[in-house]
């Protein structure tokens, strides 16, 4: 968290730990703290968050900087992304920086297969996304 969140948000909050991933697409909180209720909203951050944002030039691999529409026009048109092996090695290699680059702080690949399954025009697996999630 305390690499994406901007400065003005850093100096107004009390500490940076035990901050709360909010992974409800329509709530404004990226980040909340259950013990104090300090929260980080979305605009605070210097990326977008991929669960809260509908724009297809979102990303959705923040360490090697893949789009929600590149993977999309590529699982339309052939039903598969090429981009998720690539991801895959490249994480194998030890070049990803998920806990650092990603909001969610975790690695993107259940987010990447995803949208491949919706481009593709698989079902989607639920989402975990869930309100149990949301800092409300």
């Amino acid at each position: 968290m305390k690499m994406l969140v901007t400065e003005p948000a850093k100096a107004r909050l009390k500490s940076a730990i035990g901050f709360c991933f909010c992974t409800t697409p329509k709530c404004g909180v990226a980040y909340f703290q259950p013990a104090s209720g300090e929260c980080v909203l979305q605009e605070e951050l210097r990326v977008v968050v991929f669960q809260k944002s509908a724009d297809p030039k979102r990303l959705v691999c923040y360490c090697f900087g893949h789009t929600v529409e590149a993977i999309q026009l590529e699982a339309r048109a052939t039903g598969f992304s090429r981009i998720l092996e690539e991801i895959k090695g490249q994480c194998a290699q030890g070049l990803d920086q998920c806990e650092r680059t990603n909001p969610q702080g975790s690695c993107c690949l259940g987010n990447v297969q995803r949208v491949i399954r919706e481009a593709a025009g698989r079902k989607s697996l639920p989402s975990s996304g869930s309100s149990s999630s949301c800092c409300h």
